[in-house]
């Protein structure tokens, strides 16, 4: 997909509009729905009671965001990209966890495109720039049918915040704008990066897992380094290998390579620290 260049342009209200045919014109397979909010209270929850599939959330703000393991997303007004994405996807129930790295990359790969080239990936779902979290995402599934789900890919960026919210965040948190010296337009990144999580979501198949992982080792910030995984209350010491065909982390420890779900733990790298 050809890359869209961010031009100068001051920070002004989305035109809808006109973006839902930007994304429309990159997403010719089905129709594209797009619903904007001032404000709600998360646009997940918004998609999910859309529960249609092709449907764009985008909020300016939320006021219940939040993030894996109910983490707080902070949202001021008008700063940001909120967006939730509804798409019906068929996949083995085990290969869901790799979507969110699929997502992931897709992020990732717009942002170093368009000059954000510090920007990285934390498993399962951070995305980082010079080592700080800009944001982060959050897919929740429902099950249609035995291995046909309904996708809800919920994704946030930081790309105005002051110092002020950043220093109220309670972790090392970054903003686009603070790594750009031309401002931001908002539109022209929505459009690039919600027309290519939603074209790879649905070529996605098994084929593709081989190439996923390759793709993902070029963003994972924590890759062949000692890492700490806290799971069930231990703190589990090991180096990072890399990302399993189903999505879970592999940890070199000293009981040997382990596996470990995202829904387990929590990760960061050691020592240090976390990033989580």
């Amino acid at each position: 997909m050809r890359p869209v260049t961010l031009q100068l342009a001051d920070m002004s209200d989305l035109d809808i509009p006109v973006l839902r045919a930007e994304i429309g014109g990159r997403v010719s397979t089905w129709p594209v729905e797009l619903h904007y909010f001032p404000a709600c209270e998360s646009t997940n929850k918004e998609c999910q009671q859309l529960a249609q599939h092709g449907s764009i959330v985008l909020a300016e703000r939320q006021t219940a965001g939040r993030g894996r393991r109910g983490n707080v997303w902070h949202s001021p007004l008008a700063s940001n990209i909120y967006c939730s994405i509804g798409l019906q996807k068929t996949l083995e129930a085990r290969y869901l966890g790799l979507l969110s790295l699929q997502v992931g990359i897709c992020i990732a790969q717009v942002l170093r495109e368009q000059g954000f080239d510090a920007a990285e990936l934390k498993w399962p779902n951070d995305v980082l720039l010079d080592g700080k979290k800009l944001g982060g995402i959050l897919i929740e599934t429902r099950a249609l049918t035995v291995d046909t789900f309904f996708l809800v890919i919920g994704f946030g960026l930081n790309v105005h915040l002051d110092e002020s919210t950043i220093q109220a965040i309670n972790q090392p948190a970054v903003s686009l704008s603070q790594h750009s010296a031309r401002a931001i337009n908002r539109q022209l990144l929505l459009a690039e990066i919600i027309s290519r999580i939603m074209n790879s979501i649905m070529q996605f198949d098994l084929h593709r897992i081989d190439a996923l992982l390759i793709e993902f080792n070029q963003y994972d910030c924590l890759r062949g380094l000692p890492v700490v995984v806290k799971n069930a209350g231990q703190e589990i010491h090991g180096v990072h290998l890399g990302i399993a065909k189903t999505g879970e982390i592999q940890v070199r420890t000293d009981r040997g390579v382990e596996l470990f779900s995202a829904a387990e733990i929590s990760l960061r790298r050691a020592p240090g620290d976390a990033i989580d």
